[in-house]
């Protein structure tokens, strides 16, 4: 193990005695205390603003009978959060579906290029979507899924020159979200560089990249590199929709009671989505308060969108050929999660 997951173990690890020692006081019919990781920042809004309402409202649907507990400290590197909640390291997360794409390849729908929406409507029909046609190739067996949900689709941010044109790609030192960007991305004349998007304020900070690609203005607002970007390439559907599985380990799942079990499934799932609305309505405000600052947004030429889209073609021929394996009607689907991510 390398230092560094060392020093993620020990201090989600650290975090994690800390919030179930906060619940050994707590009365009686507190009988399950399920520990869920967040990978965003404590500060996030989607913490904030969206798990933890839920979380409340776990307590409150159970009448204290089963409560959530969030670490202030992630438990494990983003990448290992799959498998920390397979192995009863943490209860539950919330998992970024573009690290797992062998776990869950049915659920990277969403992050195909240029057929997702807002957070809102995204979220909602990624969830209906599972349930209509994904639910069958049962990527989830070894979990429990709670929620599908996503963040705003990803853009182009570049600090000093505008990126609208195929040779605007030419030369460029371009941060690209793990998954899909980085893989429409890798395919282009652009120098790619790819982490865990915990990680791009740094590289932007630094200098290490003129652009980043894969995020939404929420995202590069709280990740603290809006104010760095001069420039914002809005794409049509969005570059990919970053989306996430919300999970819990199987057998603390099985150990509640059915009743509770069922009114947990209540507020989850496409309640849950539903919440992602919020998102929708945060995403917005950070780029119109960019934009005051001097962000200028821009569309693509067809020439770039035409050129980026050629990069996309073998991402939506593997997805279809993977969906058909599982029995998935491919073509349904993704028409189905098309049309309704861009419901307003």
């Amino acid at each position: 193990m390398s230092k560094r997951a060392h020093r993620w173990v020990r201090a989600g690890l650290q975090a994690l005695a800390l919030a179930v020692a906060g619940f050994a006081a707590a009365p009686a019919q507190a009988t399950t205390t399920l520990v869920i990781n967040q990978l965003l920042p404590p500060a996030d809004p989607f913490n904030q603003q969206v798990l933890r309402p839920w979380a409340a409202e776990v307590a409150k649907v159970t009448q204290g009978r089963v409560r959530i507990s969030i670490p202030s400290a992630p438990v494990a590197p983003p990448d290992q959060l799959w498998n920390a909640v397979l192995g009863d390291v943490v209860d539950g997360a919330y998992v970024f579906n573009g690290l797992i794409p062998h776990q869950l390849p049915l659920e990277q729908i969403a992050a195909l290029p240029f057929i997702s929406g807002a957070p809102g409507a995204t979220s909602i029909a990624l969830w209906n979507t599972y349930e209509k046609f994904l639910a069958k190739g049962n990527d989830y067996r070894n979990v429990k899924l709670l929620a599908l949900f996503s963040l705003p689709p990803g853009e182009i941010f570049s600090i000093d020159r505008p990126i609208v044109r195929p040779a605007d790609l030419e030369g460029l030192r371009l941060w690209a979200l793990p998954g899909v960007p980085q893989q429409v991305f890798s395919r282009s004349p652009a120098g790619v560089v790819s982490s865990p998007a915990v990680q791009v304020s740094e590289l932007v900070a630094g200098k290490t990249v003129d652009a980043v690609a894969g995020i939404g203005d929420y995202n590069a607002q709280a990740f603290k590199i809006l104010g760095y970007m001069k420039f914002e390439t809005v794409m049509p559907g969005g570059l990919s929709a970053p989306s996430f599985s919300l999970v819990i380990n199987k057998a603390k799942w099985d150990a509640i009671s059915p009743a509770d079990r069922k009114a947990i499934e209540h507020i989850s799932g496409l309640a849950f989505a539903r919440r992602m609305e919020l998102i929708t309505s945060i995403n917005r405000r950070a780029r119109r308060h960019a934009e005051k600052l001097g962000l200028k947004v821009l569309q693509p030429s067809p020439a770039l969108m035409h050129e980026l889209q050629g990069y996309a073609k073998p991402l939506f021929a593997n997805w279809r050929a993977t969906a058909r394996a599982r029995g998935v009607d491919a073509a349904a689907a993704l028409a189905y999660f098309h049309k309704r991510s861009q419901a307003h």
